[in-house]
Formats: structure tokens, sequence, C-alpha cells
């Protein structure tokens, strides 16, 4: 078997184990895209949810609502925006900002998206079951939100310092 240096590290490596998982499920997803012959990619869906819950939103609102990056919100929609699913228009009140909107294309096939999302769900809640990890998740950003992992490791270090003296 293949030495596993990320899993052995335990802690050390969480954010490494997490972004290892990510990159195997969204190489995976944009397999499936392609076999499908869909034209989009798997970070799209939440952006298709958000506009269909909430209808027109602002780049600014969309990140809010998300907890993304303005940046990374701006590099979706305009991949969005170039394959026919989503469009802009200015702002009436205020010309700097642009709504952003689901096309008639996104709104025709959002149905057929769905049905592949919750079977993908219904797979992930198969491989976990008996596993309870989004609260887990929730414990985790919850902590990170309270006191940034920067400070957590300062404090720790800190604290071990002293201890040594």
């Amino acid at each position: 078997m293949n030495e596993d240096i990320v899993k052995e590290l335990g802690y050390l490596s969480l954010a490494s184990r997490l972004k290892r998982i990510s990159d195997t499920m969204i190489h995976s997803g944009r397999q499936m895209y392609k076999e499908l012959n869909w034209d989009i990619e798997p970070n799209w869906f939440l952006i298709f949810l958000t506009l269909e819950k909430h209808g027109s939103l602002s780049v600014t609102d969309i990140a809010g609502k998300l907890q993304f990056t303005h940046p990374s919100v701006i590099t979706i929609v305009n991949k969005m925006t170039k394959a026919g699913y989503v469009e802009s228009s200015k702002c009436s009140e205020d010309g700097r900002r642009q709504w952003i909107a689901l096309t008639n294309k996104a709104k025709k096939r959002l149905p057929e998206f769905k049905r592949i999302w919750q079977a993908g769900t219904d797979g992930i809640e198969n491989m976990l079951k008996g596993y309870d990890l989004l609260p887990i998740l929730d414990h985790i950003e919850k902590q990170l939100s309270s006191e940034s992992f920067k400070d957590r490791t300062f404090s720790e270090y800190t604290l071990q310092h002293h201890e040594q003296r």
C-alpha cells in the first residue's frame, strides 16, 4: 500500500485533506458532466440554486449568501454567462452594480440538473451512513469564524512556549 503522508500527519494536514477530498469530488463531477454531455462545472450548482431561490442578485449578494469571496463568485458567474446560464443587467439605482439572473436556458435545464444533484446527495448520504459529518463541519466553520486558525495557532504556540520556560 502506498504511503499517505497527508493522512499520517493527522490534524496538521486537515486543510490539505479536506482539499484533497474536494478535488477528488470535483474531478469526478467534471467527468460525470462530460459523460452526460453537459456544459456545466461542478461548483455552478451553488449559483444555480441561489438564483433559483432568490431571483436576481448582485455578485456581492451571492458572495454573502454563499460566504465566498467576491472574486470567486465573479469567476463562476463569468463562466456561467459564457455558457448561457446567467445574464447580467445594470442596477437602475446604482449603475456600478450588476444584477445576475438565470437565463431561460438555465430555467429549462434546472430540473434535469437537480435530478443528478439529488442522486449525488443520495450517494454521499449512503457513503456516510452511520456518520454525521455535517454537524462536525458546522462546528469547524463556527469555531473558525469566532477565532481564526492563525489566532488559535498563535495562542497555542504562546501557551506552549511559556510552559517550556
